[in-house]
């Protein structure tokens, strides 16, 4: 677990650290547990024990998680940037230490992501990299190229279309499931479609569009 910067006073980390211990204590598998104050971090090392799926045991510790730094009075609900959990791939010793960096470093870049009860190492590597090049002028110049027209009329003019762009590309083109999810009726969300294609002077049904667009939006949360 990464805990949002400027919820984690020094002081907190002793109370925190025995809050989460005990609310562990209560999943139910043998677990390592350290306290990171530096990075901000809670690392964990947990038993798979057979029959248990990973989901499931990712869904209980997430919350006891959740739960110790609530206590601790680090994680409110409504907090604008709430703690990332990272779950790493399950393996053995060997491979735990780097098991570990990877889902520390996920934690990092899953901040601005918005707000789930975990989140999948291994689904979140594309932010990875992109978190690591935020700071490069290139990265915010594709990003301007790409979606700048967009975020420039939502800037001025309603409705903003960039939630209908963000639905679109999160069910892959699937215009039915976006207007379902946008509440729109589909010739709404086709004529929304249209003006965003118009904007940005791209073709939506194209892949390599969609594919750019995907990356811009998602490097947009790491640059600002």
């Amino acid at each position: 677990m990464r805990l949002a910067p400027e919820s984690a006073p020094s002081g907190s980390w002793a109370l925190l650290a025995r809050a989460v211990a005990e609310e562990l204590a209560g999943v139910g598998t043998p677990v390592l547990v350290g306290v990171r104050p530096v990075e901000g971090r809670v690392p964990l090392l947990l038993a798979l024990r057979p029959g248990t799926t990973r989901t499931a045991l990712a869904d209980r510790v997430a919350a006891a998680l959740r739960a110790g730094a609530d206590r601790a009075g680090l994680e409110r609900p409504g907090d604008r940037t709430p703690s990332a959990v990272v779950v790493g791939d399950a393996g053995g010793w060997e491979a735990a230490g780097a098991g570990l960096r990877h889902a520390a470093e996920a934690a990092t870049a899953a901040h601005g992501l918005g707000d789930r009860p975990w989140w999948d190492a291994r689904r979140l590597d594309i932010d990875l990299l992109l978190w690591r090049l935020r700071d490069q002028p290139d990265l915010a110049s594709f990003v301007e190229r790409s979606v700048g027209p967009l975020l420039a009329h939502d800037r001025t003019a309603r409705p903003a279309l960039l939630p209908t762009l963000e639905a679109y590309l999160a069910h892959a083109g699937r215009k039915a499931e976006a207007a379902r999810e946008l509440h729109l009726n589909r010739q709404t969300l086709y004529n929304r479609l249209a003006r965003i294609g118009e904007l940005l002077g791209t073709d939506l049904d194209d892949p390599q569009s969609v594919l750019a667009l995907s990356l811009a939006l998602r490097a947009r949360r790491h640059t600002g």
